[in-house]
């Protein structure tokens, strides 16, 4: 049996790192995590959606994806637009404003909206909600300076050649969501 018996901050900031103390069958476990929540009690872990997934398509059939630096593997890594919602949004609400603030492009419809899924589980208790929609409009590089983000519109066939080349990095739900092309 694996029973929670401590939660115990260790450094703060936007990201924010703990030590898990459990017990498990009688012997004391720590497990770290990072989380952008407030965590004092069990409840607290994995209890609040914190960020969207754009799941993007244009009319005409082509999937958005982004090309972004993610400074955790110091490389470019292909993924969906992402981003935090900020406080008072709705989900649709952050995945409208990221998309646009990420590429410029603009949400013409919410196609649908999954339920809210664990992401890198092993390291943080991070609640995100992808969302799919279609999008519109002029494509252009994220205006952030922080950020280094390149949108691009892909059909099918450049999907599957980026799924089958070996020096590309993809994210792990953008890699599960493009399985079914291959």
């Amino acid at each position: 049996m694996k029973t929670l018996k401590e939660i115990r901050p260790v450094s703060g900031g936007f990201l924010k790192k703990y030590e898990l103390h459990y017990d498990v069958d009688g012997a004391p476990v720590c497990w770290e995590v990072i989380s952008l929540n407030d965590l004092r009690t069990a409840r607290d872990l994995a209890s609040k959606l914190t960020a969207v997934e754009i799941i993007a398509r244009f009319p005409d059939g082509d999937y958005l994806l982004c090309r972004e630096f993610r400074f955790a593997v110091n490389d470019y890594v292909w993924e969906f637009p992402t981003g935090v919602i900020e406080s008072g949004e709705t989900p649709e609400d952050a995945a409208r404003r990221e998309l646009k603030e990420e590429t410029g492009l603009d949400v013409v419809r919410v196609d649908r909206v999954l339920p809210p899924a664990c992401y890198s589980v092993g390291l943080t208790d991070q609640l995100i909600m992808p969302i799919l929609v279609t999008v519109s409009g002029t494509m252009r590089p994220s205006a952030d300076a922080y950020e280094d983000i390149s949108p691009r519109k892909m059909s099918a066939s450049d999907l599957r050649a980026l799924l089958c080349d070996p020096q590309v990095k993809l994210t792990e739900t953008c890699l599960m969501a493009l399985i079914p092309l291959l």
